[in-house]
């Protein structure tokens, strides 16, 4: 069983070291994109346990890619998760995409840690059809003892298409400003976390890059199993969101497990990556400029 103590004992090798543990103060929060997830992947026992053993390294993990239209396949890689005794529960978005291979985001998150439900998420409306798959979006809040602020956030979860990197960028500040606004005018949120499989290096950003605050975790370090691109990232405004404790990295779950570049890449051609945050709510630096500056016709509602 891979799943078993003996291999969480060998510890988690990111590129930058050790992936903390969780603590009474922090809260890990991951993205993976596990490669054309479905019937598949969830069907080989050995794979789905080294998936679920991901996925239980982080308090909640923003999925792209799941691609099954038998919709237990979330489901069934749940069990896998939670085996041991843990309760994690999942969020799921509808099918999206322009071609017949449309794709479902994700969510799966840590419910003795985090309160959420599918009640607390929607799909961006994008009716000028302007990205290949739209994103989901989903709010959470963090369990803490009575008379501590709990950290509330929200995460935004998108998977650019890679022949449309291209046009899908250019426009991505739009995206984020457009959700951001969104949270802040109908849930007072000002944590938004864009998070997902960008296909592009932060050099290919654009617009994005120049949003006043912004920053990424993932900087100098490849994402891709095969350690040649940086693709996936998790990006927020500093100014607005303080909880972040200046931990992120790369999962190398080749190197945990101990296996073969081939073998890995069975599992996913991408690595999760991770930041970790403070559980309880911090005094933001700022006061969010989307409450004072409202753009009225953002199209991403």
């Amino acid at each position: 069983d891979v799943c078993s103590s003996d291999l969480n004992q060998k510890g988690l090798l990111a590129n930058n070291g050790v992936v903390p543990q969780r603590t009474q103060q922090t809260l890990l929060i991951a993205s993976f994109n596990i490669q054309t997830f479905g019937e598949k992947k969830v069907g080989d026992r050995p794979m789905a346990e080294r998936i679920a053993a991901n996925i239980r390294q982080f308090d909640v993990v923003a999925i792209q890619e799941v691609r099954a239209v038998d919709q237990t396949v979330i489901p069934r890689l749940l069990q896998y998760v939670n085996a041991q005794g843990a309760k994690y529960d999942y969020i799921f978005g509808p099918r999206v995409g322009r071609s017949h291979s449309k794709e479902q985001y994700c969510y799966i998150y840590d419910t003795n840690r985090l309160i959420s439900s599918p009640q607390a998420s929607y799909t961006v409306e994008d009716s000028a059809d302007l990205l290949h798959r739209e994103p989901l979006v989903a709010r959470f809040v963090t369990r803490v003892p009575p008379g501590y602020p709990p950290f509330t956030f929200s995460l935004m979860n998108i998977h650019t298409d890679p022949d449309e990197v291209k046009l899908e960028m250019p426009i991505m500040h739009t995206v984020l400003r457009g959700v951001r606004e969104y949270e802040w005018s109908t849930a007072g949120e000002d944590d938004v976390l864009m998070m997902g499989d960008l296909n592009c290096e932060p050099s290919r950003f654009g617009p994005l890059a120049q949003v006043p605050g912004i920053f990424w975790i993932i900087q100098n370090q490849p994402t891709n199993t095969r350690k040649t691109k940086l693709y996936d990232n998790i990006i927020f405004d500093t100014g607005l969101t303080s909880e972040f404790t200046g931990r992120g990295g790369v999962l190398d779950f080749a190197a945990w497990f101990g296996i073969s570049m081939d073998e890995a890449l069975t599992i996913s051609d991408h690595m999760p990556v991770w930041g970790e945050f403070s559980l309880l709510e911090r005094p933001s630096g700022a006061t969010p400029s989307v409450a004072n500056q409202p753009s009225g016709g953002v199209p991403f509602r």
